[in-house]
């Protein structure tokens, strides 16, 4: 079985700095060459990384994360297309919905280790 990251150090450490990653998703996004699912996955993995210190206490910031990562989760279950080894409904994403990200980008980019 796979051993997933469970660290973000871990799981983006191949992935481009953020500005980078935002201006290639637009890119894109724009011409319409990337599909929904990797679409919404970037952007959740990149919402991961900008938000890892953003304050708990702050709702307006964490409820946009939280609707980004639900977003993925429920693409992901309407089209069975989770890749790692835990699926949308496992109870570990009620409580950990960033490790749903970094499970699926950590695939998506090949750092998850074997």
């Amino acid at each position: 079985m796979t051993t997933l990251p469970s660290s973000a150090d871990t799981t983006y450490c191949n992935a481009p700095n953020v500005q980078e990653e935002t201006e290639e998703l637009l890119r894109l996004r724009r011409a319409g060459r990337i599909s929904d699912r990797d679409w919404l996955l970037r952007r959740a993995a990149l919402t991961d990384r900008q938000t890892l210190g953003a304050d708990p206490a702050d709702g307006k910031v964490q409820t946009s994360v939280q609707e980004t990562f639900a977003k993925l989760l429920a693409f992901d279950a309407a089209n069975h297309t989770t890749a790692g080894p835990l699926p949308t409904d496992h109870p570990a994403w009620e409580a950990d919905p960033r490790g749903y990200v970094r499970q699926e980008y950590a695939i998506w980019s090949g750092n998850a280790r074997p």
